[in-house]
């Protein structure tokens, strides 16, 4: 296992990724439609979102994640423009590598005054708090997404990860219930 001071961090955007990137991520992914994506659909499919990737001395990659930056939450009256951490995967399991990057993408994020959100199921909350991370949990009830025209509650996830909320947009997360909800925006 290397430690942190032995492992590069890196953020990238989709057009400075190399195709061997490319073809890690969507390997590490492993979803099945994306598993034969050409290098051009996806820096076109992913043009706004950076990714975050963690690699070792000989560069091989230890773990990654994406930001969507085409992300919104609609609370109340108000649009707040909050990134989306999704995509993230230790490739090497049980190494602490998922932990370092989520660190540095904290940080990152933090020190360029970007809030960002994360979603999970139940058993990985525990995961992302031993990161430092706050959770709401059975939070994601009360979000709403369109999809064909109409509203309904998203079922994948359980939890809301609070990467980088500042304590105001916590506190508007504390406060979701069923007769106020989240509405996500996706542009």
């Amino acid at each position: 296992m290397l430690t942190q001071t032995q492992t590069t961090y890196a953020v990238k955007q989709s057009s400075a990724l190399s195709d061997a990137e490319i073809r890690t991520i969507l390997e590490s992914w492993d979803v099945a439609d994306w598993k034969d994506m050409r290098t051009e659909e996806f820096r076109h499919r992913f043009e706004t979102s950076e990714f975050h990737l963690l690699s070792g001395p000989d560069q091989q990659m230890l773990s990654i994640a994406r930001i969507n930056f085409k992300f919104k939450v609609k609370i109340g009256d108000v649009i707040y423009p909050i990134a989306e951490l999704v995509g993230f995967v230790a490739i090497e399991i049980l190494k602490g590598y998922g932990k370092i990057l989520l660190g540095r993408i904290k940080e990152n994020l933090q020190n360029r005054k970007i809030e960002a959100v994360g979603f999970c199921k139940n058993k990985s909350s525990t995961y992302y708090e031993s990161c430092g991370l706050r959770i709401f949990y059975n939070a994601v009830k009360y979000l709403r997404e369109k999809k064909d025209d109409e509203w309904f509650t998203p079922t994948e996830d359980d939890d809301i990860i609070s990467l980088t909320l500042d304590n105001p947009a916590i506190a508007l997360f504390e406060k979701l219930s069923d007769e106020n909800p989240a509405y996500l925006l996706f542009e």
